[in-house]
């Protein structure tokens, strides 16, 4: 009996690609770090305390220090210097703790110094920062996992990029995009048979990271189905889509000549039904606020 391909498979891969191999792949990949892991699954324990966080996340000083700078950007700090672990833990809360020590893990695990990969990351602060601020003027009740989500949208290219089978790539792949007009998913797809958002779920399953949280990853740069959002999920998807966009026109870790996006910009804040007399100022309030944004408190984040 033929093993079945998975369904999320379908359509993202060219058909010289044998999808086993994929999977293969990804799962000879490093797994997440010990103590960030350990982190992520105290964080959903109900019975852990913010002393149990602390004297875990002292065995890793690098994360320890990472978490604790991140703790100190406006979007968590709540106006006060944090100086301590315990203290982060206690004022910012479980939820936006794991946030944070995801980006902490993400950024040792992208530690390259050239271009791509530094054009990578900032865009997954970028896109991080500007899905907080739309879900926080939304007024949505997820904007602390919204960061998580738009973080995440890109772990598919941090992982190629840390494998240097797949990073030695990226350079012909900016020429891809510059001389063609594509976007990174496109460009990847091109060259290797698949893009980052597979990679990227298929490595956040690995990770334990929940069901919704992989297809956000898997689903973020697909075209919209539908007027509207038809459940919670669709809209947080759709949420990570227009950050992304706006980040890149912002020009946050966005290559030379990325297309512009902003007939999809507009498509999908019509499927949000965010309501504006003017669509265009709307969108250029949006990048001007999300490049102010990132100039403030993406060092913190470096």
């Amino acid at each position: 009996m033929t093993e079945s391909r998975p369904a999320e498979f379908e359509g993202r891969i060219s058909q010289d690609k044998d999808w086993r191999e994929i999977v293969a792949w990804v799962g000879d990949l490093p797994p997440m770090p010990h103590v960030a892991a350990q982190a992520i699954s105290m964080v959903e324990d109900p019975t852990t305390t913010a002393q149990n966080l602390n004297d875990l996340l002292t065995k890793d000083t690098a994360l320890a220090a990472r978490v604790l700078k991140i703790a100190n950007s406006a979007m968590f700090s709540r106006q006060r210097e944090i100086t301590t672990l315990n203290q982060a833990v206690m004022i910012i809360g479980f939820k936006a703790l794991k946030g944070i020590i995801v980006a902490a893990t993400l950024r040792q695990i992208n530690k390259g110094s050239g271009d791509v990969d530094r054009m990578v990351w900032e865009n997954s602060m970028g896109t991080a920062m500007c899905a907080t601020a739309l879900t926080k003027s939304l007024k949505k009740p997820y904007v602390e996992e919204i960061f998580l989500l738009g973080l995440l949208h890109s772990l598919g290219q941090i992982v190629l990029l840390a494998q240097s089978e797949t990073s030695k790539e990226y350079p012909a792949l900016l020429e891809r995009i510059k001389d063609n007009g594509m976007t990174y998913d496109e460009a990847e797809q091109e060259a290797f048979g698949f893009a980052h958002p597979l990679i990227g779920a298929l490595v956040a399953k690995k990770w334990n990271f929940s069901a919704e949280t992989c297809q956000v990853i898997l689903h973020y740069r697909d075209p919209l189905d539908g007027p509207s959002p038809e459940t919670p999920l669709d809209e947080k998807t759709a949420i990570v889509q227009l950050a992304d966009m706006i980040a890149h026109k912002a020009q946050i870790g966005s290559p030379a000549d990325y297309p512009d996006q902003t007939e999809n910009i507009k498509k999908v804040i019509a499927y949000l039904g965010i309501q504006t007399d003017d669509v265009d100022a709307y969108i250029e309030e949006l990048v001007t606020s999300s490049k102010e944004q990132f100039e403030n408190e993406g060092a913190i984040y470096s």
